[in-house]
């Protein structure tokens, strides 16, 4: 129990001694009477119904305790009030009541009927009318029983005593007031037509009992209608932020891991319940203008190209077009549309700056970075988290505010160990799935394409056209490489050339034209890549093992069958062998080897260590002779030449550029 809980109860339990030291004096007085209201009270004490958001009760009862300060002294109206306590913390009780909590409750109670008591008293001696002055202590006693008991429940839950009165509490006001007119009626009723008379309302108590137990059957079904709907739409947003993990498969972990930081923040910082459930939402869907971003540029192992980031920025506009027509009842849109936006106000897409951006943007932009720091990216490894949290304080008052960075460097370290606890309550989609029913579309396949032939990487017949016209337009580049000596023949036998000498040849060819540490060719099978040769100076840096088709960077090349520029080395993990000379500021040039059909055969990759080694001039080399060294491999590799005659040439059926040059 919290300290200043124990301040309170010891304060509470002061007043009732003190509250009976100021009645103690007074004579009691018909004794009938008490008796008689003792009795119903003990026995009407099971009449008590549940509050709607919380554990506690509230009995009906409270009308004979207000027929004890009507007709009693006030030592026998707080005598029948402590017996309605004891008895409710007994009797058909759903979970037992501690000492301390008695005696707080016992205490309460007794100070509310002393006040209500005295206010009564106090009032009546200006000749006012009953009626009205019982209802003015009937709030005394509302406002002295109810508001220490919210305080002990608001300090217990870290939450707003006020708040938690105002939400729980208040609206049984209006049952203290209907008590206190039944009390004056049966008053009323008694001097009238004798005392006798005035038990009718026993039988209005419990009429008031049983419409409290039907406004509160309903108020239940109302709560429980509410608690599905926000159930349903929590999980309508796990199952969007799951479409989003689809696309980035890399992104469940750090969605959750993000949900955690921004709601903690928002509790520490006393956010709105409501803003704190809009982060939450946030968290979940702050990426969802991703679907609209080609695939190939969200998995990108690698720096982007001016025009992908083009794309790139449009996500946090469609991400909120997108929720926008939600219409959350909370602020969600304003923190996925500015959670690119900077401090300075060289974010996008709008440019805001400082206080202008939304104080959720701002926490989401600071703990967006941090996670993404400190989790694993196609294009570089996870950062150890103070690394991560350095680099996110060095940007505070230039690309995020200062007050929430610091905010986070006080609380990373506790909510990291609640992120990791916490980030798999929600598992992750699983699209590494196969499908056996369905043996072809209903429209057929594309004309020369089967459903083996085409596989998970497999390129569209219209893309591999495109790159063919591309490759025309290189005819002069290709004439320039091809006098450097480029043959894929013995020209002395006529025959071709095996893997590692073609594979020695390209890469002695190249050398002139493009610096590089380490050569290396990849040829793909299924869901992996066998590396067929490397070279270089640093070629042991790598090792001979298999490259899961999808992971690092020419396995990312593989899948996509796009190519990549001065991607990151270090990411191709299933690879390295160690530190070697490679970091994040090196550089790799990587492209797909297609075959005549235009699937991926598989990759050339070309490894440096300095950083921006590599050009797009290096690119279109690469591309310009890629043509025929994926025919001369595919015809000096066992089994992979059955569907493409050995005879066959890539300038009869591509077109290539290097068509109908000669070697000087």
């Amino acid at each position: 129990m919290p300290t200043r809980v124990k301040a309170l109860v010891g304060v509470v339990v002061a007043g009732a001694i003190a509250s009976l030291s100021v009645v103690r004096g007074y004579p009691a007085q018909h004794w009938i009477y008490f008796s008689v209201y003792l009795v119903v009270i003990l026995l009407s004490s099971g009449m008590k119904v549940a509050m709607p958001k919380s554990e506690g009760t509230m009995s009906v009862n409270f009308p004979f305790i207000f027929l004890g300060i009507l007709q009693l002294s006030p030592i026998q109206a707080v005598c029948l009030a402590v017996c309605s306590v004891i008895a409710q913390c007994r009797f058909r009780v759903v979970k037992s009541f501690t000492i301390v909590q008695i005696l707080f409750n016992v205490a309460n109670v007794t100070t509310a009927t002393t006040l209500a008591w005295w206010t009564f008293a106090a009032v009546i001696r200006v000749h006012a009318e009953s009626a009205p002055v019982l209802a003015l202590a009937a709030s005394v006693y509302f406002l002295a029983n109810t508001v220490p008991v919210a305080v002990v429940l608001g300090w217990v839950s870290d939450t707003s005593p006020f708040m938690h009165w105002r939400q729980e509490f208040l609206w049984y006001l209006p049952f203290y007031l209907v008590g206190a007119m039944l009390a004056v009626l049966a008053d009323f009723i008694g001097i009238h037509f004798g005392w006798l008379t005035s038990l009718l309302l026993i039988p209005m108590v419990y009429t008031v009992y049983r419409a409290y137990c039907a406004q509160m059957a309903m108020v239940h079904d109302r709560e429980e209608h509410i608690r599905e709907v926000e159930a349903l739409h929590m999980r309508t947003i796990q199952g969007l932020s799951m479409a989003i993990e689809a696309k980035d498969e890399g992104t469940h972990d750090h969605l959750m891991r993000v949900r955690v930081y921004v709601e903690e923040l928002g509790r520490i910082m006393n956010l709105e319940p409501s803003l704190i459930q809009a982060l939450h939402t946030a968290a979940f869907l702050h990426d969802i203008g991703k679907l609209a971003v080609p695939e190939y540029i969200i998995n990108k192992p690698g720096k982007l190209t001016p025009d992908e980031f083009e794309k790139m920025k449009i996500h946090p506009v469609v991400g909120a077009e997108i929720l926008e027509r939600v219409k959350f009842p909370y602020p969600v849109v304003p923190i996925v549309r500015g959670h690119h936006e900077a401090w300075d106000g060289s974010g996008y897409p709008d440019g805001l700056r400082g206080e202008e951006i939304p104080i959720g943007a701002r926490i989401l932009t600071v703990v967006d970075c941090f996670d993404a720091l400190a989790s694993e990216r196609p294009y570089r490894r996870a950062l150890p988290i103070e690394e991560a949290m350095a680099i996110v304080s060095s940007k505070a008052g230039a690309q995020f505010d200062p007050a929430i960075v610091r905010l986070l460097a006080t609380h990373y370290q506790e909510l990291e160990k609640l992120a990791c606890k916490r980030s798999r309550e929600i598992e992750p989609l699983k699209t590494g799935i196969f499908v056996e029913r369905g043996a072809a579309p209903g429209a057929g396949f594309e004309a020369g394409q089967t459903s083996v032939a085409a596989g998970p990487g497999g390129i569209p017949a219209a893309s591999a056209a495109r790159m063919r016209s591309r490759y025309n337009s290189l005819s002069a580049l290709a004439s320039a490489v091809r006098k450097l000596g480029i043959v894929f023949e013995d020209r002395r036998t006529g025959k071709s050339l095996g893997v590692r000498d073609l594979s020695a040849m390209m890469s002695a060819c190249l050398r002139p034209l493009i610096a590089f540490d380490c050569f290396a060719v990849f040829h793909k099978c299924n869901d992996s890549a066998i590396l067929l040769y490397k070279n270089g100076p640093w070629a042991e840096a790598f090792s001979d093992g298999p490259l899961p088709v999808g992971t690092g960077l020419s396995g990312w090349v593989l899948e996509s069958g796009h190519p990549i520029i001065n991607g990151n080395p270090t990411v191709e993990r299933s690879l390295l062998t160690g530190a070697g000379p490679f970091s994040a500021n090196s550089s790799a040039l990587s492209i797909p080897l297609l075959d005549l059909s235009g699937s991926i055969f598989g990759a050339l990759t070309l490894y440096s260590r300095h950083p921006a080694a590599f050009s797009k001039e290096h690119l279109l080399m690469l591309q310009a002779i890629q043509g025929e060294f994926t025919l001369a491999l595919q015809k000096a590799l066992p089994g992979t030449t059955k569907s493409h005659p050995v005879g066959e040439r890539v300038a009869d059926a591509v077109e290539s550029p290097l068509a109908g040059l000669t070697t000087s």
